[in-house]
């Protein structure tokens, strides 16, 4: 299923959220339902490209956190370790993960559901914000060119060209390293 489906299928009130969560390359929405009942929660079923997409999702997850503080609301996320055995299988280099939030039962709960929403809409914008501004890291770091991890490893060193491989996605690729 892709995006576009997912989108068409969502509660209206989950819709902004998911336009702009799929703005990012880095996630791939695979369900979602913004709660219909008092006693029901807000979840999003992703997957996200390797190792720095989690961390890129720890990061919007954190800033989400802080703005649910001092409310009744409460954020979790788990990571798919097991499929279903008739589930599809998850393309290589791809993390399933669930986003799930929960708020009081209450008579009340659709503004909780709002409140959510305008969070969740708001963090992303924060977040998308933080990714424009330069990294600064204290060393130099190779990035995979199949799934834009900072995970990986050297391979084979030789004289002039050297192995690198990924350890995310698996993948093996020679690169020239300049001379010094």
């Amino acid at each position: 299923m892709s995006n576009s489906d997912i989108l068409s299928k969502a509660d209206k009130a989950l819709r902004p959220v998911l336009k702009e969560l799929g703005r990012f390359p880095w996630v791939r929405l695979e369900g979602c339902c913004a709660g219909h009942k008092q006693e029901d929660s807000l979840w999003l079923e992703i997957n996200v490209l390797g190792s720095s997409g989690l961390q890129r999702l720890s990061e919007l997850l954190r800033i989400l956190d802080g703005k649910l503080t001092g409310t009744d609301c409460r954020i979790d996320c788990l990571l798919s370790y097991a499929a279903p055995a008739d589930a599809a299988p998850v393309p290589h280099g791809w993390i399933p993960a669930a986003i799930e939030v929960f708020w009081p039962a209450r008579n009340d709960w659709r503004r909780n559901q709002s409140l959510i929403v305008e969070t969740l809409l708001s963090s992303i914008e924060e977040f998308g914000g933080r990714l424009a501004e330069p990294a600064n890291p204290p060393c130099a770091i190779n990035y995979c060119p199949f799934c834009s991890s900072s995970f990986i490893r050297v391979d084979m060193l030789e004289k002039s060209t050297n192995r690198y491989r990924c350890g995310d996605c698996d993948m093996t690729w020679t690169m020239i390293d300049p001379t010094v």
